[in-house]
């Protein structure tokens, strides 16, 4: 297994056993290390036959991540997505999905590459392109499995998750990267900076959120790391 399925792994080992739904396992490793823990893992994935692991424990389907989920609402105790919403063409109707098949009180463990840490953020002054998502995606051939059509920033991605009812409670990366340390003097300017810009918000409300933000963005896991990696719960009714 990857670091980063490694650390995701490290996360769901402090989970009670229960349904699971991993979107857009790949080679299917992370699932089968999930069954291994006592979950009962579904799989789906728009390339199913690139699954590779023992499917004894795991269900595997295929699905376009871009359409609905075809599961019944409150289905899973835990839906975990690696590296798939930067794929998609819809992503606030994809963070709708994954809260209607999750449990009231459900867990959501989702990662995306990070293009908040500061080497990315110097590549985009320079280049115009995040980290990650270097140059453009071909406009001619289309491969699903590598485009990065819609690399996501923390406070995007933040957005995406709470408005659909998944309130982000942890998050953390797979490595820091050394190239992003080595940038750690602009760190007190970039969160100055940024505390002014969220500042101008006229909403009490979202003002406090906004320092919120400000403070998850520029914690060492995203000023610093490779990958943001989440874990939110679904809102139980009220």
């Amino acid at each position: 297994m990857s670091r980063l399925e490694r650390k995701v792994l490290s996360l769901a080992e402090n989970l009670p056993p229960g349904r699971l739904l991993e979107l857009a396992p790949g080679r299917g490793l992370l699932a089968a290390e999930l069954a291994g823990l006592g979950h009962e893992v579904d799989a789906l994935d728009i390339h199913p036959e690139n699954f590779v692991a023992p499917r004894d424990r795991v269900r595997l389907m295929a699905g376009n991540l871009d359409e609905p989920l075809p599961f019944d609402d409150s289905t899973y105790d835990t839906v975990v997505c690696c590296e798939g919403i930067e794929h998609l063409e819809h992503q606030y109707r994809f963070a709708r999905e994954l809260a209607r098949v999750l449990k009231p009180g459900g867990i959501l463990i989702l990662t995306t590459p990070n293009i908040n840490n500061a080497a990315s953020r110097l590549r985009y002054l320079l280049t115009g392109f995040y980290a990650l998502a270097t140059r453009p995606s071909s406009e001619y051939k289309r491969d699903r499995r590598i485009e990065h059509i819609y690399p996501l920033t923390f406070w995007q991605l933040r957005h995406i998750l709470h408005t659909s009812g998944l309130i982000i409670e942890k998050v953390t990366t797979d490595h820091l990267r050394k190239s992003s340390i080595f940038l750690a003097v602009l760190y007190p300017l970039s969160f100055l900076a940024t505390l002014r810009a969220m500042s101008k918000e006229g909403e009490e409300r979202q003002r406090k959120v906004n320092y919120e933000i400000a403070r998850q963005m520029h914690s060492a896991p995203l000023f610093f790391g490779r990958t943001q990696i989440i874990l939110a719960r679904k809102n139980r009714p009220t």
